[in-house]
C-alpha cells in the first residue's frame, strides 16, 4: 500500500495549527523542511499524528480502509489539539533558539542494546524518563551494562551520545557515562567502580565527567564533596519528564561554571600542554644517564615538567620527586634531612612495587652521605638485574643556596659532597640519574660550590623554561576551552598571548579572567579580543604582585641580569654596550623570556609591563 505524501499546510490545518507553528516544531525535531508547501514523508506524518490522538501506524491522510483522507476524525480532537500544542510548547521551552536537537543521534538499531536498555528500565523506571527526555534532546543511550563486581551488581552503567548541538556547547567529544545506583545512602566506594568503568573499556567515554542517578536525598552534597579536579560527578536530580530542557540547565550549572584554565598547582597528564621539545630532551638524558637542570622564573611550569616527566618516563623507572623547600636552608645544613627523607621515599617506592629493600632497611634513620651512597650503590646493582632504574628529581634547588652564605666559599661543604655522591652513582652504576629544577642555575654554572670544586660544573646540562610560544599557547587555550564549550578566535588567542607574555601561569590566569566575562547561558560561547580587553585591567591589578615577586627573585638569584633589565627600562641606549661585556647574562634574560630580540634590537617582554 502506497501512502500519499502530505503537505505541511495540509497537516497543520488538520492538526489545528498554523503552518508557521508546525514548521517550527519540525525544525526543532530535526526535520528541516523548506516551506508550508513542502511534502512530508509517511513516518514523519505518523509521528506527528500519534502525538495528537495516539494512532501510530495510521497516516492522517489515510483512512482505516487505506483510502486517502485529508481530515482528522476523532471524538477527542479538541483535547488532542491541546496536547499537541502543549508538547510544542515543551519543545520550544527546551531552547528553540538553540536547537538542541541539531545534529541528532540516530536511534540505535541493535537488539542486544535494546535488551540491555529494557533490563535497565525494569530495574530503574526513572531511566525511561531520562531516555525519553534525552531523545527529545536529540541524544541516545548507546551502551548499557550491569556492573560485574560482586557487591556492586545492582549498579548499572549507561553511556549517552549527545546531539551535535549539546556536544559543541559543552565541549563533549566522547560519550558520557551515566551511573544508576539503587542506594538511598550512597557511599564513596562507588567512586573507584566508576573510575574502573571509565578506564576498563576499549572505547573510552569522557574521562572527567560522570552523571549519577540515585535515590539519595543528599546526592548533590555528596557528589560535590567526592568530585575531584580530574573527575566531576554531576547529580541527575532534575525532572526531565516535565521539561527535558532542565537537563540542559543542569549541564550549564555544572559545566559553564567550571573554570578549567585556572590552575595554581603543578599539572600533568591531560592538563599538561606544550614543552614537547624539552620533555623529549630530558627523556633522552634519562636514557643516556645524563644529569640536567631545568631553570626559569617562578610559576613558569618547572615542577609541572618534572611531574609530567615522572608520570611518563616508563614503568621500569622508579621516580622520586623531592621538593627541597620543605628542608632547612643555608646557613643550616640541609643534607641530613634530605638523606633521611630520601631513605624513606626510596624504601616506600620499592615496597610498593614488591622490590628489594634490604640495603635501605638496614640504613640508620639518619645515614651519613657515605653510608647512604654505599647502600644505594649495592641496591642499584641488584635492581639492574631486574631492569629497574631510579630517577631522582630535586625541585626548588634554590633552597640549597642562600644570600646569607657565600655560594663559592661558604662553610657548607656537605652540600657539594652530597651532589658529588649523586654524580658518583651516575658514573658508577647503569641505572641511576638525577635532575635538578628551580629558579637559579648557579648549581650547574658556578665553578666552586661551598669551598669545594662544584661536581656539576660543566658536567650537567642546563635548560631554561621560557614562555609558551604562540603554537603552545594556542594548543592550551583551544584544548582547555573545548572542554568548557568555549571557542577562541585568532584575535582572542593573540590578545591572550600578548597580554600575558606567554608566561604559563599568567597565560592561564588571563584566560580564566576572560572566561568570567562570558555569559553562562549563551549558546556557542567564544573568547574574542573584546573579552580579553574587558578582563585585562582588573586582572593586571590582581597579578601585579605576582610579577613583582618574580622580578624580586631575578634580583636575588641573577643580580647581573637584574641590572641589565634596569638599564633596558631606564636607559635603553646604553644596553647594547653593556651586553657586550655580559653575554651569559644576556642569554639568561633571553632564555627566561624576560626580554626578546626583534629586528636586531632588544625589548622587554610584555609581562614586565604588568608590575
Amino acid at each position: 500500500m502506497t501512502v500519499a505524501k502530505v503537505r505541511v499546510w495540509e497537516l497543520a490545518k488538520e492538526l489545528g495549527l498554523d503552518s508557521k507553528q508546525l514548521l517550527e516544531i519540525l525544525h526543532e525535531q530535526g526535520e528541516f523542511v523548506r516551506s508550508a508547501s513542502s511534502t512530508l514523508e509517511g513516518p514523519v506524518v505518523r509521528r506527528l499524528t500519534a502525538a495528537t490522538h495516539g494512532t501510530p501506524g495510521q497516516n492522517p491522510g489515510e483512512g482505516a480502509d487505506g483510502t486517502t483522507q485529508h481530515r482528522v476524525i476523532a471524538s477527542d480532537h479538541t483535547d488532542a489539539q491541546g496536547s499537541f500544542r502543549q508538547e510544542a510548547k515543551d519543545v520550544r521551552s527546551m531552547g528553540a533558539h538553540s536547537g538542541w536537537r541539531a545534529g541528532a543521534v540516530p536511534p540505535p538499531n541493535d537488539r542486544v542494546l535494546a535488551s540491555h536498555v529494557a533490563d535497565l528500565v525494569l530495574h530503574y523506571p526513572i531511566a525511561r524518563v531520562h531516555l525519553d527526555g534525552l531523545r527529545r534532546l536529540g541524544s541516545q543511550f548507546v551502551h548499557v551494562c550491569r556492573c560485574q563486581i560482586k557487591g556492586f551488581d545492582s549498579i548499572y552503567f549507561a553511556r549517552v551520545r549527545f546531539s551535535g548541538a549539546i556536544e559543541t556547547t559543552f565541549g563533549f567529544t566522547r560519550e558520557v557515562l551515566i551511573v544508576y545506583s539503587p542506594h538511598p545512602d550512597l557511599q564513596t566506594r562507588i567512586v573507584p567502580e566508576i573510575q574502573r568503568e571509565l578506564t576498563g573499556r576499549a572505547i573510552k567515554a569522557t574521562q572527567n565527567i560522570v552523571i549519577v542517578s540515585a535515590p539519595d536525598p543528599r546526592l548533590r552534597a555528596k557528589l560535590d564533596d567526592w568530585s575531584e579536579p580530574d573527575l566531576l560527578l554531576i547529580p541527575l536530580d532534575v525532572r526531565m519528564d516535565e521539561d527535558p530542557g532542565a537537563f540542559i540547565g543542569l549541564l550549564r550549572e555544572f559545566l559553564h561554571t567550571r573554570d578549567l584554565f585556572y590552575e595554581t598547582t603543578p599539572v600533568k597528564g591531560s592538563k599538561f600542554f606544550g614543552r614537547r621539545k624539552l620533555l623529549r630532551a630530558l627523556r633522552d638524558d634519562i636514557k643516556s644517564h645524563s644529569v640536567a637542570g631545568v631553570f626559569g622564573l617562578r610559576k613558569a611550569g618547572k615542577t609541572s615538567v618534572m611531574a609530567e616527566l615522572s608520570s611518563t618516563v616508563g614503568s621500569n623507572v622508579i621516580s622520586i620527586l623531592m621538593d627541597l623547600e620543605a628542608f632547612p636552608a643555608p646557613p643550616e645544613d640541609p643534607t641530613p634531612y634530605i638523606l633521611a627523607d630520601l631513605r624513606v621515599r626510596l624504601w616506600d617506592a620499592l615496597k610498593e612495587r614488591g622490590l628489594r629493600t634490604k640495603e635501605i632497611a638496614e640504613l640508620p634513620e639518619q645515614p651519613s652521605i657515605t653510608q647512604w651512597k654505599a647502600a644505594v650503590q649495592i641496591l642499584l646493582k641488584r635492581l639492574h638485574a631486574d631492569g629497574i632504574e631510579v630517577l631522582l628529581m630535586l625541585d626548588e634547588v634554590e633552597y640549597l643556596t642562600s644570600d646569607k652564605v657565600d655560594l663559592s666559599e661558604g662553610d657548607l661543604p656537605q652540600i657539594s659532597q652530597l651532589l658529588g655522591a649523586f654524580r658518583s652513582l651516575v658514573q658508577e652504576t647503569q641505572n641511576f640519574t638525577f635532575l635538578l629544577s628551580g629558579l637559579t642555575s648557579s648549581l650547574t654554572e658556578t665553578g666552586r660550590l661551598y669551598g669545594r670544586p662544584n661536581p656539576l660544573f660543566s658536567w650537567a646540562k642546563t635548560y631554561y623554561l621560557g614562555p609558551f610560544d604562540r603554537a603552545e599557547a594556542d594548543e592550551l587555550a583551544n584544548a582547555v576551552g573545548s572542554r568548557m564549550g568555549i571557542d577562541l578566535d585568532e584575535e582572542g588567542l593573540q590578545a591572550l598571548h600578548d597580554g600575558s607574555g606567554g608566561h604559563a601561569f599568567l597565560y592561564r590566569s588571563l584566560a580564566s579572567a576572560a572566561v568570567q566575562c562570558l555569559p553562562k547561558n549563551e549558546f556557542g560561547r567564544k573568547i574574542t579580543s573584546r573579552e580579553v580587553q574587558v578582563a585585562f585591567m582588573p586582572w593586571k591589578r590582581t597579578v601585579a604582585g605576582h610579577v613583582s615577586n618574580m622580578i624580586d627573585h631575578v634580583r636575588r638569584y641573577y643580580p647581573t641580569e637584574a641590572v641589565l633589565l634596569d638599564v633596558l627600562i631606564e636607559e635603553p641606549q646604553s644596553f647594547p654596550e653593556l651586553i657586550e661585556m655580559e653575554p651569559r647574562a644576556l642569554k639568561h634574560l633571553l632564555d627566561m623570556g624576560l626580554i626578546r630580540e626583534v629586528d636586531h634590537r632588544f625589548e622587554l617582554n610584555s609581562l614586565l609591563e604588568l608590575m
